[in-house]
């Protein structure tokens, strides 16, 4: 958890649909796309159709990353907004190639220029511009790379606006959703602890109720709006969170089960759950469009579904004792450092004394001499062993990168310091987890408490 949060203070809890409550197979989900969108690019963008046969890799894009629309790049970024990792298309960049063009200086993400892969449903859209990208210098067609990211953008909206994509998880929900047999039962706790339960989500009426008939599987046949105390569908987040309107309505306000409710805006929502600000928790996916904006906008506390951390945890389980012996290795470096400096200091400082009694009888000057002469031999020695010291630093930091992930490493850290898109989390989500089930480890009052935070004096 980031900051503390008190349970028993929370009275309505709610959720998003898509990658909260429902977890795709990300891989079927995220290949399907990105085979519909070349269809439609080549179909109805002209595009050759040679782009048809450019297979997807569904580990070369991670969350958190960032396009760079005007140059064909994407970007790993620090949280101070750095480019710390970098690949043209599909091309790997060097670190002086990364430093030539960004200049070791911040990158304004705010800008037209830039789009954030901040859901787990823009990987596909992400990779498919890259490999366009890729596929157009390959084979010398000029074309301006902003087009390009907008054709993509476009032809994949359709492709989740007509109706393409979710048709095809509708007639094989199995085979495109990880069921956690658990979530009914939380949602259950969860209400018999006293909370009022509500669905937030953008998807329509219909492929919300498909997708609950098989979340639902294990829930003895009770109804998933049982579950809920409102629900609203067509939503329209973030937008749902910054704009009051009249165009809610009801679509069944009897039931069974929870009234069910579209479109319409927080503020109606607040008003039909007798709870606002912070007295709700909200739990969603979407960095911006779950966590900050109903955070921001009408105080929500925040609970942030971070599918990719169960593999990062068993990654960093794995891999612990390479981790413990880069630990290692990094203090010795810097134990090393400290030495050559203190050994560089005390150099200085004999030279000084030989010079102050140059001239005089060699029994003063021979153990100054001496002295200098085992200092300069250990500085020798300290340089070789700070070389070796480095070489096995990079290849163990290394190493240890790639079984995170072969192109940009761990998702919430870079080296020492934490990614853009680690601390966006830290910044706007209360807590955070891999599945709403995990709650079942506590009780439904627990008081979560953040770890304290320290500044590096007090370490």
């Amino acid at each position: 958890m980031n900051r503390n949060l008190r349970m028993k203070s929370i009275a309505a809890i709610g959720f998003d649909l898509d990658h909260t409550l429902a977890h795709y197979r990300v891989r079927e989900v995220d290949e399907l796309a990105y085979r519909i969108t070349q269809e439609k690019l080549v179909r109805k963008k002209g595009y050759s159709e040679d782009i048809l046969a450019l297979p997807y890799d569904p580990d070369f894009v991670v969350r958190g990353l960032l396009l760079d629309r005007r140059r064909g790049n994407m970007l790993k970024m620090d949280y101070h907004n750095y480019v710390v990792r970098a690949c043209h298309g599909l091309t790997p960049w060097s670190s002086e190639e990364r430093k030539r063009v960004y200049k070791m200086r911040r990158i304004r993400v705010s800008g037209k220029s830039y789009v954030s892969v901040d859901t787990l449903f823009h990987m596909p859209e992400a990779y498919l511009f890259l490999a366009v990208v890729d596929f157009l210098e390959r084979t010398g067609v000029k074309k301006d790379f902003r087009v390009v990211s907008s054709d993509v953008r476009e032809m994949i909206d359709e492709a989740h606006a007509d109706g393409s994509i979710k048709s095809e998880i509708e007639k094989n929900p199995a085979g495109f959703l990880a069921a956690d047999p658990r979530l009914p039962e939380v949602l259950d706790v969860l209400r018999r602890g006293g909370k009022k339960l509500f669905l937030l989500t953008n998807s329509d009426r219909h492929y919300t109720e498909v997708l609950f008939r098989h979340l639902f599987q294990s829930a003895n046949g009770s109804s998933w709006r049982s579950f809920f105390d409102f629900v609203v569908v067509d939503a329209k987040k973030p937008r749902f969170f910054r704009r009051r309107t009249r165009s809610g309505r009801f679509l069944d306000a009897k039931g069974p089960g929870a009234p069910l409710f579209s479109g319409g805006d927080v503020w109606t929502l607040e008003k039909h759950l007798g709870h606002a600000g912070d007295a709700v928790l909200y739990w969603g996916d979407h960095t911006y469009g779950d966590i900050l904006r109903s955070k921001k906008n009408v105080g929500w506390r925040t609970a942030m579904i971070i599918p990719e951390l169960e593999r990062e945890l068993a990654v960093a389980d794995r891999i612990s004792p390479e981790l413990g012996r880069l630990s290692g290795a990094l203090r010795e470096r810097d134990r090393l450092d400290q030495e050559q400096t203190m050994t560089r200091t005390e150099i200085r400082r004999l030279q000084t004394l030989l010079g102050d009694f140059d001239g005089s009888a060699d029994d003063v000057r021979s153990p100054i001499a001496r002295k200098l002469a085992l200092s300069n031999a250990r500085l020798e020695e300290l340089v070789e062993e700070r070389a070796r010291s480095h070489d096995f630093i990079a290849a163990a930091d290394d190493a240890c990168n790639r079984a995170f992930n072969p192109h940009w490493g761990p998702l919430f850290r870079e080296g020492n310091e934490i990614t853009r898109f680690g601390h966006q989390v830290k910044d706007f989500a209360c807590v955070y987890t891999s599945r709403v089930s995990n709650f079942l480890n506590y009780p439904v009052n627990t008081y979560f408490r953040a770890p304290m935070d320290r500044m590096p004096h007090e370490l």
